[in-house]
């Protein structure tokens, strides 16, 4: 892994380039040196009227005619239904003066870039820090680079409107397909992994799904395919089916692609408990053994933990198969464990499951989904990167979710309904 060191006028980014897939991902870094040190923080109150849809007066090429602007923890996304792009920025304020330093990327390619916009005190800025502030016109300006090349190109973005009452009314989740994205999409960090858990807010999630293996040993951990293999690793001394190893060989000797350790299931709940604010985690099962009572004793005691922390968060055990059905009955008092079931709505009541995720490809199925929705169940689609069926199933469909490995491309359609 080759690292890079970008100076921009107020902050610094970091530039990763991968060896093996000639990938950049600037991520930002604040410059304590830099304007933004300078800053104080963007006002809570200031960014809900920040939100909304604004029009791309300059800068389509890399954001087309249209974006959104939403408020993750202390990150500002912009998110593009062109190449389903994204941007993250760090933000401060001074004087009623916004400023905003970050980077933009393109999800479905490689294409990235450094991103600097201001909010002036006279477009926007001044209605943003006023005291009781009803919102008003708000304008973006600034500059955009590509690669490793300063911002020269023009970006203005205006406010045309903000989220619409539907949107703001209606809980819509937006799940991270293995914890952010798979490998193949390039981000820079690998799937199942601490590290893109942290970033997946930015790219517009609020839940995400993680799969879960179990050691030799019995502890559950984060991985997703059978094998250790050069896909997800690096080359190191344990090979073959990863199950056959126990916890502290896999924690000590395994290497992800992009440098990371593999997660045990309660570091990684833990980690999303206290550093995210992430409002759903789908556990699809991966084990070839029986991993159900040992999960559900952890997610028990993990919803506790969220609950005294006072979080906004459902941790849900999946069931892709009737195996994990008939391992999840065997458990006493089993109705009362949170579940998703992706079998059909029969196994969905047998299990007394919270939630029904069908694959995509059964359509949209809205008089089932309606159905189990009066009953007090949810549903969720997956996994949908295609951005024409993103936008169908969410304008047509009525499922309360959807798993991606694109969650800023369904952002964008969800946050312009």
């Amino acid at each position: 892994m080759k690292k890079f060191t970008l100076i921009l006028g107020v902050g610094v980014l970091m530039l990763l380039s991968s060896c093996d897939n000639g990938v950049e991902v600037l991520q930002p870094i604040v410059d304590p040196s830099g304007v933004l040190a300078t800053t104080d923080p963007v006002p809570n109150k200031s960014k809900p009227w920040m939100e909304g849809i604004y029009t791309v007066e300059s800068g389509s090429s890399v954001f087309g005619k249209q974006v959104v602007l939403k408020w993750s923890n202390d990150n500002l996304s912009i998110f593009t239904s062109k190449n389903a792009g994204y941007a993250v920025l760090k933000g401060g304020e001074i004087d009623s003066v916004f400023y905003f330093e970050g980077y933009w990327r393109f999800r479905t390619s490689t294409e990235t870039g450094v991103l600097s916009l201001q909010i002036s005190k006279s477009e926007g800025g001044a209605i943003l820090t006023a005291k009781d502030s009803t919102g008003g016109e708000i304008v973006l300006r600034g500059s955009f680079g590509n690669g490793t090349q300063p911002g020269n190109a023009e970006v203005i973005l205006r406010l045309l409107r903000p989220f619409s009452d539907f949107v703001k009314q209606n809980k819509f989740y937006i799940l991270a397909h293995r914890g952010g994205g798979r490998n193949s999409d390039y981000l820079g960090v690998s799937e199942n992994t601490l590290q893109i858990i942290k970033q997946s807010e930015g790219y517009g999630a609020n839940g995400i799904e993680i799969d879960v293996k179990l050691s030799s040993d019995g502890i559950p951990f984060i991985y997703h395919d059978d094998d250790i293999n050069l896909r997800t690793t690096q080359k190191g001394v344990l090979w073959g089916n990863i199950e056959q190893f126990t916890w502290n060989l896999i924690s000590a000797f395994v290497t992800l692609k992009n440098g990371e350790k593999i997660p045990s299931l309660i570091e990684a709940l833990d980690y999303i408990i206290e550093e995210t604010s992430l409002s759903f985690i789908w556990l699809d099962l991966k084990s070839s053994r029986n991993e159900i009572p040992i999960v559900t004793e952890i997610v028990l005691e993990m919803l506790k933990k969220g609950y005294v922390k006072k979080r906004d968060l459902q941790i849900v055990i999946g069931l892709p198969s009737e195996d994990k059905l008939n391992n999840l009955v065997k458990v006493k008092d089993f109705t009362t464990i949170p579940t998703l079931c992706e079998l059909d709505i029969n196994s969905v009541r047998k299990a007394n499951s919270k939630y029904w995720a069908p694959r995509w490809t059964l359509g949209t199925q809205t008089p089932i989904v309606l159905e189990l929705q009066n009953e007090g169940r949810g549903a969720f689609v997956w996994t949908i990167d295609d951005p024409a069926f993103i936008e169908s199933f969410i304008t047509e469909g009525k499922f309360n979710g959807m798993l991606t490995n694109y969650p800023s491309l369904v952002a964008y359609y969800h946050y312009t309904r």
